[in-house]
C-alpha cells in the first residue's frame, strides 16, 4: 500500500537539527516556537524506539499542533544489519526496523527515511544490487502495512551516494512504495550537484531535506538555509513543475550554527521563497 501524499508542500524542521543540544521531546516544542506546523522526528535511541516514548512524543504534537510527516531512525544502530550475510543480524535489525514503524504510525507519519546499506568497512562486498533490491523492496511493502513510504535517502557514505544509483538499483525493486528522499547536503558532501540527483529521483522523490553550502569555504561551508550559495528558488520552482506536493524539512547539522532562534530565519526565508516559486 502506497501512502497518501501530503496536502500541500510545507517547509518544516527535524527534531534531528537540534541533535545532542536536546532530547527530542523538548525539539519537538522548540520546533512549535521557531513557528513551523510540520515536522520530521528523529529517533536518536532504542528507548525511542518503545511504545511509551512513542506515547510521549505524539502527545507533546498534539499539544503543540505539530503535525508529523516523517520518522527518521539513527540509522548505524540497525540499517546495516537489514543487508547482513548474517541471518540472526538480518532478523534482529528486522524487529529494529518494525519498532520504528510502529512509531512512525502511532505519529501519523506518511514516510519513513531510510539510508539503506552503508559502503564503509567493505559493505560493498554485499551491495550488488541484485541483491539489496529485493529486500528494499520487501522493507517498502512492510512499510506499507504500517501505512508509511520507504524514503531511501542519498548519503554520502552509502551506496545512494551518486545520482547514478537510483537507476542501478529501481530494476530490482519490485515494491511501488519505494520513494526517494532528496539531502541537498549530502549530495554535495558527495560531489554531486544536488539537481542530479532530483532528476535521477523523478517521480518517486517523496521528500526533501533542506541545508544550506558554499563551496568556497571549508568542509563545504554547511550553513542553515538561506546563508549559502544554494538556489532554493530554482528547487522549489522545480519541485512545483514536477507536481511535488510533499515537505520540505530544514535539517542541518546541530554543529554548524549558533543560536536556536536562527532557525527562526531560516524557515521564514524558505516560506518566501516557496510562495514565490
Amino acid at each position: 500500500m502506497r501512502a497518501a501524499p501530503e496536502r500541500a508542500m510545507d517547509i518544516g524542521i527535524s527534531t534531528a537539527s537540534f541533535y545532542s543540544r536536546l532530547v527530542t521531546e523538548d525539539a519537538l516544542s522548540a520546533i512549535s516556537r521557531l513557528g513551523a506546523e510540520v515536522c520530521e522526528v528523529f529517533l536518536d535511541s532504542y528507548c525511542e524506539y518503545e511504545p511509551e516514548f512513542g506515547e510521549l512524543l505524539k502527545a507533546r504534537a498534539a499539544e503543540l499542533g505539530l503535525r508529523v510527516v516523517s520518522v527518521h531512525a539513527m540509522s548505524q544502530q540497525f540499517e546495516p544489519q537489514l543487508f547482513s550475510l548474517s541471518l540472526r543480524q538480518r532478523q534482529d535489525a528486522w524487529k529494529l526496523f518494525e519498532k520504528v514503524l510502529r512509531q512512525g504510525r502511532l505519529l501519523g507519519a506518511k514516510l519513513l527515511v531510510f539510508h539503506g546499506p552503508a559502503r564503509l568497512r567493505g559493505a560493498i562486498r554485499n551491495a550488488a544490487c541484485a541483491r539489496i533490491g529485493p529486500i528494499v523492496s520487501d522493507l517498502a511493502d512492510l512499510a506499507g502495512e504500517y501505512g508509511l513510504r520507504l524514503a531511501w535517502e542519498n548519503v554520502s557514505w552509502c551506496l545512494f551516494s551518486h545520482p547514478g544509483f537510483a537507476a542501478e538499483v529501481l530494476p530490482h525493486v519490485k515494491s511501488d512504495n519505494l520513494g526517494f528522499t532528496l539531502d541537498v547536503k549530502q549530495a554535495v558532501r558527495s560531489g554531486h550537484d544536488p539537481f542530479d540527483y532530483l532528476a535521477a529521483m523523478g517521480k518517486r522523490l517523496c521528500h526533501v531535506h533542506l541545508c544550506d553550502y558554499d563551496l568556497q569555504k571549508p568542509d563545504y561551508g554547511l550553513c542553515l538555509p538561506g546563508k549559502g550559495t544554494f538556489d532554493f528558488q530554482r528547487l522549489f520552482s522545480e519541485l512545483k513543475a514536477n507536481g511535488y506536493a510533499g515537505a520540505a524539512i530544514i535539517e542541518p547539522y546541530s554543529d554548524i550554527y549558533g543560536k536556536v532562534e536562527e532557525l527562526s530565519v531560516s524557515l521564514s526565508a524558505m516560506k518566501g521563497l516557496l510562495a514565490n516559486a
